[in-house]
């Protein structure tokens, strides 16, 4: 736990880091006065990425990481903290029409598969992706069906 309080200045800041055998990951933060590290601490958080380089530059107060955060994107799947990078990944790797790529996602990722809140986004995702143009040899105006 790292603790910094400046009662002067009204401000409180507290971090909860975990020790696991991939590094030491942030398991929680509290944020009190200053609160505009929120925006980079909340990705560490999020993202469950590495925080032990950080130490205590954890406690710094300002709205710009001391080191550069590459966040993992928008979360789709909150159940399951699947990113809409990691679903554009699957997607781009996976093969055939929406349904067998809706059930690439859910095979591979278990995304859509606990509380079902997130199926509307990954279904609308998966049509962006599978309906680019008539050469994809989906149904279109042009093709003809024997």
């Amino acid at each position: 736990m790292l603790r910094y309080a400046d009662r002067r200045k009204g401000q409180r800041r507290a971090m909860h880091l975990v020790r696991q055998h991939s590094g030491t990951r942030l398991e929680g933060f509290l944020l009190a006065g200053d609160t505009r590290a929120e925006s980079w601490i909340k990705i560490l958080l999020q993202d469950e990425l590495p925080a032990e380089s950080y130490g205590r530059l954890l406690l710094a107060p300002g709205a710009t990481a001391p080191k550069a955060i590459r966040s993992r994107g928008r979360q789709i799947c909150t159940c399951l903290n699947v990113t809409h990078a990691a679903i554009d990944e699957q997607l781009a790797a996976g093969t055939g029409g929406a349904e067998e790529r809706m059930a690439s996602l859910q095979a591979s990722l278990k995304c859509g598969t606990s509380c079902g809140s997130c199926v509307p986004e990954l279904r609308r995702m998966v049509q962006a992706f599978v309906a680019p143009g008539p050469a994809d040899g989906l149904h279109s105006p042009d093709s003809s069906m024997s």
